[in-house]
């Protein structure tokens, strides 16, 4: 591989301490970028680098995956990673046009590259993300027996979830390199807010890690139970994080990573609001929630919330899965300001569907309570699981609709004049009862 020096466009002349010789694989792009970003390059002059010594069979849309993930840091707007920021940058760096810049970056952002917890079985980075995302089996709590790295990291795809006690409890997250071909260090912190629908980070508290009760940030732990880089793939479990409940309600855990190439993932700086809120989990790829639990009892209370400072408009959908032909499903909220109620719906359908549209107030907080009764009036049984949703509901002409659209690609909904529904969280109750 020829040495060839190509200068730096610093305005300071500076000369790129890193220059290559040919760039010829997707993995020397990755070390490239690694190395510029290491020695203080600017994002421009990095992909202009890159460029200048790449091999004619690597493409445009190649530098912008790469640069995307390398400099998150400069791309994050606090909520998600802002394509016409890279858009910018490419058509500054190739003199491109900027309808092609746009193309390369919006694919580039599509895809999580980093530490990624998952939020449910399912996700594999996708962005935003597809299905629940409240349903995160990487976050663990194994009430107040510890577990090693190994046992989570070898059975990955288990989810160890059992519900807090009352007193100390062990909670845990698991992430992986996701598609980052170089090597991450992420550190977690870990949080708990009541059980609901679009909580603030304002509602939040703060979990510390057992080992050093003063810390917020634990590290993660790779397979040999200490903490090393991870390279492309590899799996890692957090060190034991206390959590002491002082009753047996439901609750929400939340899990939050950032490592050496996304370091400003803080969801406390987040400016309160439904659009920020509901952005900030669905295209972070570093952030996961838990919202699942086995029913207490036969009437359930959930929290939930208009964070926007002017009326909207939300809907509960629940949706049943093997629930038994017989029970009974009902939504109620008794505060005047939000009173609603759908009364006993007898369930058909295994799978059957509910929904209900409310208008909320300007920053409202409410208790949505929530029957589940089985066919014989006690608790719903096992297996049967119910899934209650809340979204916000922008109908046309909303002052986020044409926004929202383009984030989640519903155009079909654009053209049919419908409403768009945003998905603001879920709970998902399993039953507990006998047949």
């Amino acid at each position: 591989m020829s040495t060839t020096t190509l200068q730096s466009r610093k305005g300071n002349g500076k000369t790129a301490s890193t220059a290559v010789g040919e760039i010829r694989t997707i993995q020397q792009m990755w070390d490239a970028a690694i190395q510029y970003f290491q020695d203080g390059e600017y994002d421009t002059d990095a992909i202009y680098l890159i460029y200048k010594s790449m091999n004619p069979k690597l493409t445009f849309q190649d530098i912008a995956n790469v640069v995307s993930a390398v400099y998150g840091d400069t791309y994050w707007t606090g909520t998600y990673m802002d394509y016409s920021i890279l858009s910018k940058s490419l058509v500054q760096a190739l003199g491109i046009d900027r309808s092609l810049g746009d193309q390369y970056a919006q694919t580039a952002f599509s895809q999580w590259r980093g530490a990624l917890c998952r939020k449910n079985i399912n996700d594999i980075g996708l962005i935003p993300t597809p299905g629940s995302y409240t349903e995160s089996l990487d976050i663990v709590c194994n009430e107040n027996t510890p577990l090693m790295p190994q046992q989570l990291i070898e059975n990955w795809n288990n989810e160890f979830w059992k519900t807090p006690v009352v007193g100390k409890n062990y909670i845990y997250a698991r992430t992986q390199n996701m598609a980052f071909l170089g090597n991450i260090t992420p550190k977690v912190q870990m949080f708990y807010t009541t059980a609901g629908f679009n909580q603030p980070p304002s509602s939040w508290i703060q979990c510390y890690t057992d080992k050093d009760p003063s810390k917020k940030e634990g590290s993660i732990l790779l397979i040999d139970g200490k903490p090393g880089p991870m390279g492309q793939g590899t799996r890692g479990a957090s060190e034991a994080f206390s959590f002491n409940p002082t009753s047996h309600d439901h609750i929400c855990v939340i899990a939050v990573l950032n490592y050496e190439y996304f370091l400003t993932n803080d969801p406390l700086k987040i400016a309160p609001g439904n659009w920020n809120s509901q952005t900030w989990i669905t295209h972070n790829g570093a952030a996961a929630w838990h919202n699942v639990d086995p029913v207490n009892s036969t009437e359930e209370t959930l929290k939930f919330y208009n964070q926007d400072g002017t009326e909207e408009q939300f809907a509960f959908m629940v949706q049943c899965r093997n629930v038994p032909t017989g029970s009974k499903i009902s939504l109620r909220c008794e505060d005047p300001m939000a009173k609603f109620d759908t009364g006993l719906i007898e369930i058909a359908n295994p799978a059957q569907h509910i929904e209900k549209i409310i208008t909320l107030p300007a920053y409202y907080k409410g208790d949505l309570k929530v029957k589940l009764l089985g066919p014989d009036g006690k608790l719903l049984p096992h297996p049967a699981a119910v899934e209650i949703q809340m979204a916000w509901v922008l109908r046309h002409g909303h002052r986020r609709y044409t926004e929202a659209v383009g984030r989640q690609k519903a155009y079909d909904t654009l053209r049919n004049g419908q409403d768009l529904y945003l998905p603001t969280g879920s709970f998902t109750f399993i039953g507990a009862g006998s047949k």
